[in-house]
């Protein structure tokens, strides 16, 4: 009994370090090809960042045109903080979010290995800041499992586009590249 157990879990440990225990996705949403999928993404992210950008950059502008109400610190120095730290969050995404999708244009992979890295951050510093800020009502929770699940699926998404393209050949044309980005992606 103890070899035979010991002898699976050896097969089952190299099987393992062969393969990678996260299954890759071929499709975006279940449709839509990968390449496509992601760049919608990228675009979507670059949009909701310059938006967020302009939003903060007007405050800021009337908060000091504004003087006779101190519009900058009507929080507190702390809401001042905090909106300084979106503002380098939403620059960081845009930056991200662009270096990704001309990476993908181009077939290579850096960018995106950029792109889903930085929202795996994003993502453990958001939950921090539920954890931190939160009251803990359903209603917050629920907005928040929502948030994380539908953000946990991108990062999945990225990801899978990220390994076919390192894979190369029939993973990185079901992504959606074309046969003359898969062989200038081949090292041979």
């Amino acid at each position: 009994i103890f070899s035979t157990t010991f002898v699976a879990c050896t097969a089952l440990q190299q099987k393992m370090s062969t393969e990678n225990p996260v299954p890759r996705l071929d499709t975006c949403c279940g449709c839509i090809q990968l390449k496509l999928g992601i760049l919608i993404l990228c675009v979507l992210q670059m949009i909701v960042s310059a938006f967020v950008l302009l939003v903060i950059v007007i405050y800021m502008v009337s908060g000091v045109l504004l003087a006779e109400e101190n519009l900058l610190m009507l929080g507190g120095a702390f809401s001042m903080l905090s909106l300084f730290l979106v503002l380098l969050l939403s620059c960081a995404e845009f930056g991200f979010a662009l270096y990704a999708f001309t990476d993908i244009r181009k077939a290579e992979p850096l960018g995106i290995r950029y792109y889903y890295m930085f929202k795996l951050i994003s993502l453990a510093f958001s939950f921090l800041v539920f954890l931190l800020a939160t009251s803990w009502t359903t209603p917050e929770i629920f907005n928040f499992l929502i948030s994380f699940i539908f953000s946990l699926y991108c990062i999945w998404c990225i990801w899978s586009l990220h390994e076919a393209l390192m894979l190369g050949g029939e993973a990185a044309t079901k992504a959606g590249f074309t046969s003359e980005e898969v062989m200038a992606l081949s090292p041979t």
